[in-house]
């Protein structure tokens, strides 16, 4: 087994480890009378009922171990990206668009509003929020456009804001995001269950926060389209949106202590924390000393990248006859340049560490959880000491690659693609990196599982910055 393989299954346990259908089943069990959510009893009132609402890349597995749960008479809808898994049950399935708002997602947002607003007070209404819902179902501030709106994410996503920035612009254009959603339903017994695909993990974040309250303000999202020089580029619409918002002309995203979200319940069940400890685990299962990076990785990606990689070559190898695992997680940017090639994150960030690892028994791979890397049908990729090389001999430059962001072609010509197709489901991205103590340009030594099991953790190496 190679070094490249190896990587790849230490990637899969993490994915494993969050199954969105077992955070599911771990958070939500049945109580006499209602059931537990996050360590807190719910219940529909007299003559009410349970109604699920799944929104997100993972909407599918977690509807399902939900009603699985809460029985057959359950009433739902699930908004899911085109192309994912739909939940095989009877539930209403919608489907949108993604990473850009099309028509797909405009229908599925009025029909997510249009079923929690039918809703009676005494039903229990349980959201089940996951990454990509902020753009699968979407409803526009009134009087924006579906136009305006995915013009506008066009370049949130091209900008190289970090999610929280764009996500602070997104909920002030929307009537669902921000608390909205919730608000708009019948009932007030509401809880929460979000597997979440940002840094942080913080509620309002994850699928731009539909079901709680919004700590930014429009004088957030003002200053954070300044900051990313975006104000001269956005729809006349959406600027003048904002700018009335920031006036104090337009009624605000819900708040801490809005009376409508109270005693709503929230509860996180899977994270990119559980993957990457997931993988550490394995990692130490296959004879690796494990080091795990103690912050979510961020930045920019290519040089997150190749600072990644040298951090794997200078962790002392003194464990496992020099068998080392270098894991860590998060969700980089790509500030894209006028005329960009094909890519995502992952296959940047794998590809930036191809000059590090030179000539050395090294591999980096970088796979999102999801099995879609941006705007590809590959995960990611991997790169190992030998790919420098290989691409020298086809005549592939990779450093003009990573300058025109083109690495999905420049990843498949050296051979390092990763597809799994869609997972089911989605916490940011994982990199894994491993290193041999070998001769050079042995990165494909077998591996030994013996007495790996018992193999503790090792200590955090310290990384990036939040």
């Amino acid at each position: 087994m190679t070094l490249a393989s190896e990587a790849l299954a230490i990637a899969r346990a993490g994915v494993r480890a969050v199954d969105p259908a077992l955070g599911v089943r771990r958070t939500l069990r049945r109580r006499q009378g209602g059931w537990a959510i996050g360590g807190r009893r719910l219940a529909p009132g007299p003559g009410g009922s349970v109604a699920l609402v799944a929104i997100g890349k993972a909407g599918a597995r977690m509807a399902e171990a939900a009603l699985a749960i809460t029985g057959p008479d359950t009433r739902g809808i699930v908004a899911v990206p085109r192309g994912y898994p739909r939940p095989g049950s009877g539930l209403r399935t919608v489907v949108g668009e993604h990473p850009i708002p099309g028509s797909g997602s405009f229908r599925a947002g009025a029909a997510v509003l249009d079923f929690v607003g039918r809703l009676g007070p005494d039903d229990l209404l349980v959201f089940l929020l996951s990454g990509g819902g902020s753009a699968v179902a979407e409803v526009p501030s009134s009087p924006l456009t579906g136009g305006e709106i995915a013009h506008t994410t066009r370049l949130l996503l091209a900008s190289g804001a970090p999610i929280g920035a764009m996500n602070t612009i997104r909920r002030h254009l929307s009537a669902f995001k921000g608390g909205r959603l919730a608000l708009a339903a019948g009932t007030r017994r509401c809880a929460t269950l979000a597997l979440s695909d940002v840094v942080g993990d913080a509620p309002e974040e994850i699928a731009s926060g539909p079901t709680v309250p919004d700590p930014t303000t429009f004088r957030d999202a003002w200053s954070a389209a300044h900051r990313y020089r975006l104000l001269a580029r956005l729809p006349p619409a959406v600027r003048r949106h904002l700018d009335l918002g920031r006036r104090g002309s337009l009624p605000e995203t819900a708040k801490p202590g809005d009376p409508g979200l109270r005693g709503a319940s929230f509860a996180l069940v899977g994270s990119n924390r559980t993957a990457v400890e997931a993988a550490a685990r394995e990692a130490s299962a296959r004879g690796f000393a494990p080091r795990v990076v103690a912050r979510p990785i961020v930045g920019e990606t290519a040089p997150a990248g190749r600072a990644f990689a040298r951090s794997l070559l200078r962790i002392p190898r003194t464990a496992a006859r020099g068998r080392l695992a270098f894991l860590g997680g998060g969700e980089t940017t790509v500030t894209l340049g006028r005329h960009p090639g094909r890519g995502g994150r992952n296959l940047e960030f794998a590809l930036a560490g191809a000059a590090v690892l030179r000539g050395r028994a090294a591999v980096v791979a970088s796979v999102g959880t999801d099995g879609v890397d941006g705007p590809t049908d590959v995960a990611g990729g991997w790169v190992d000491g030998r790919t420098l090389d290989r691409a020298a001999r086809i005549g592939l430059a990779i450093d003009d690659a990573l300058r025109r962001h083109d690495s999905l072609r420049a990843v498949a010509r050296v051979g390092g693609l990763v597809r799994t197709g869609p997972t089911g489901t989605n916490v940011m991205d994982l990199h894994v990196g491993l290193v041999a103590r070998t001769s050079p340009h042995r990165a494909g030594s077998p591996s030994s599982r013996s007495g790996a099991r018992r193999r503790a953790v090792q200590p955090s190496v310290r990384y990036g910055r939040k």
